[in-house]
């Protein structure tokens, strides 16, 4: 059996930042961060306050992908959230996590609620692993 040619632990594969204005931006709608490719897999999901959120004291969030939106992380009180929010989400509280097993991408989406519009300092980050057995396999 070959060996790995990179044997180093990488962790999160995948990043995403939102800045204050960011949020604001975003709004209540669902942001597309992201894809899962066709046979992927997303086997963690986080989100980071790198810079405490203020303005406003009743945000939320959740992250999912199209048809499912809180599956990667549940509702989690983005303004209370001390550090990290991590696989809170029903997608990927089993193993191996979330497989899209069609031949399409399907969005990741990050969904706020509350008033966005209020926000005004704030910056966090989110942190996917997201596996390609395509990619692995057309570079093997």
């Amino acid at each position: 059996m070959p060996q790995l040619s990179n044997q180093e632990s990488r962790g999160f594969t995948h990043y995403f930042r939102m800045s204050a204005a960011d949020l604001v931006a975003a709004g209540t709608s669902a942001k597309t961060i992201g894809v899962v490719p066709r046979g992927g897999i997303v086997t963690n999901a986080a989100v980071t306050v790198l810079t405490a959120i203020a303005g406003a004291a009743d945000i939320t969030l959740t992250l999912g992908v199209t048809g499912t939106a809180a599956g990667l992380l549940a509702s989690t009180d983005l303004d209370a959230l001390v550090a990290t929010a991590y696989n809170t989400g029903t997608l990927v509280d089993t193993e191996p996590g979330y497989v899209n097993n069609t031949t399409s991408p399907v969005n990741i989406i990050a969904t706020l609620g509350g008033t966005v519009s209020g926000i005004t300092a704030g910056e966090i980050v989110f942190g996917l692993t997201i596996l390609d057995p395509f990619s692995i396999a057309l570079n093997a």
